[in-house]
């Protein structure tokens, strides 16, 4: 079980506060941001700061003490991410990259001139579906009407299409629904295809298993970040295949990827620094594996619990605040603590600037880089006419909704305070004028008269 008291006094951010509007004393920021990038704790930042300060060196190479020192702090970075994912090393390489767009766009790269098309799930982020777009031919599978992974579509399409990969995010950034990650392993395997998970999302929420490569349940390809599993931002990671990785050139050719260059012929290093080229984000890639001992020395288990409990909470009080529509309809222990939502016909840019300024309150607001799947839940069928006039030169509101995230250390009381704020937007009582130059559109894209 989470030592809540404890965990809030390793993140300073818990601390930080805002002045609000109509107050005169500052707020309390409540961060519900975690969706999008979550906060450094001490632990991490005194590693980080710590080989700033002492230890800022280049890697490898270097016969120095900084450089040793730096190098052997570097390298171990691979054994915490492995032990992390539960993998095995001899047929897999962990590659090290800045964020999990370009571990996805790696994989793509990777699997480009294999035979076949590759399947995108309709609720994935942007990252895990333009990447295979760009790289090749694509087929999107479906979602339920609940916004849950419509496994019966998968295996439809996979017996129907000859496919190379199945790209699937571990859990949605929208609704947080948890996605059976070795069911569709099991799946893809079945009918000669490979699994790559963007675990993004699911990194520093729950355990994550990669299984043996002999195992049907086995994850092929797995990418994840640090900025989503509280270390610093510009640091990440894709799992992948011995054979695959070093079968293909450099993602990035340059220097640190190869053996020798002559004049005119050079050797190619074996992964992961075949395709590591240039200097790495020696600091960032330390605090990452920081990070992940952080979260192993909390315990997953106990985090999982925390974040069920507080979800299951947050659902049930939400009901309380009028005209709210909740997008997908996923109960607490099969999503991650991230929470979608409308109120009424008010916009999201409104209702997400009201929470900032009058309550201290960090959400997001918009789309969430996954479009397809919001158009999905939201009901609307009208993209290609958004895309036609965006294309014009319009300038408009594409519409979205408002999301909240929970991470380690969020609590019920935060919760109260968001309940009770958007019950007050609800009956159309916040305080301040907002009549910004964007103006504000409703949820199907009417625009609203300012308040």
């Amino acid at each position: 079980m989470l030592d809540i008291n404890y965990i809030r006094e390793e993140f300073p951010i818990t601390k930080k506060c805002f002045q609000v509007y109509g107050s005169t004393e500052p707020k309390n920021l409540i961060y519900l941001d975690h969706g999008a990038s979550t906060h450094p704790c001490s632990t991490v930042l005194n590693k980080y700061i710590d080989f700033i300060k002492n230890y800022y060196s280049n890697v490898h190479r270097g016969k120095h003490y900084l450089s040793m020192i730096s190098t052997e702090l570097f390298d171990r970075v691979y054994e915490t991410i492995f032990n992390f994912i539960n993998a095995s090393k001899p047929d897999n390489a962990i590659v090290l990259t800045a964020n999990t767009t370009s571990a996805l766009d790696m994989t793509a790269w990777l699997m480009k001139d294999h035979d076949g098309i590759t399947l995108i799930s309709l609720m994935e982020h942007h990252s895990n579906d333009l990447p295979h777009r760009h790289r090749g031919e694509t087929m999107h599978f479906g979602v339920n009407k609940d916004g849950s992974l419509d496994l019966d579509d998968l295996e439809a399409k996979l017996k129907n299409n000859k496919v190379k990969l199945v790209a699937v995010t571990g859990a949605s950034n929208v609704t947080g629904y948890i996605n059976d990650i070795h069911k569709i392993a099991e799946l893809a395997h079945k009918h000669g295809a490979r699994i790559l998970v963007d675990a993004a999302q699911l990194l520093a929420h729950r355990q994550i298993d990669v299984k043996p490569n002999d195992d049907p349940q086995h994850i092929d390809f797995l990418a994840a970040a640090g900025h989503k599993a509280y270390a610093p931002f510009g640091s990440a990671f894709l799992f992948g295949p011995r054979d695959v990785l070093d079968r293909v050139q450099p993602y990035t050719p340059g220097g640190g990827t190869v053996l020798f260059v002559s004049e005119h012929d050079y050797i190619y290093a074996s992964s992961p620094d075949r395709h590591q080229g240039g200097t790495p984000n020696i600091a960032g890639a330390i605090a990452l594996a920081e990070s992940l001992n952080f979260l192993s020395k909390a315990g997953l288990d106990n985090i999982r619990q925390h974040e069920v409990e507080l979800t299951e909470y947050a659902l049930n009080r939400l009901k309380e605040v009028p005209e709210i529509n909740l997008l997908g309809d996923i109960a607490a222990e099969d999503r991650l603590g991230v929470i979608t939502f409308n109120i009424g016909e008010l916009s999201n840019g409104l209702v997400a600037d009201i929470l900032n300024h009058e309550a201290a309150i960090a959400t997001r607001n918009g789309r969430f880089c996954a479009h397809p799947y919001l158009s999905f839940l939201l009901g609307r069928d009208d993209s290609e006419q958004i895309i036609t006039r965006l294309r014009s030169g319009e300038k408009f509101d594409i519409g979205g909704a408002v999301r909240i995230s929970f991470g380690i250390f969020n609590t019920e009381s935060e919760v109260d305070d968001v309940v009770e704020n958007l019950k007050m937007i609800a009956n159309r009582k916040w305080k301040a004028k907002y009549d910004n130059d964007a103006a504000y559109f409703d949820c199907k894209g009417v625009q609203l008269s300012a308040s």
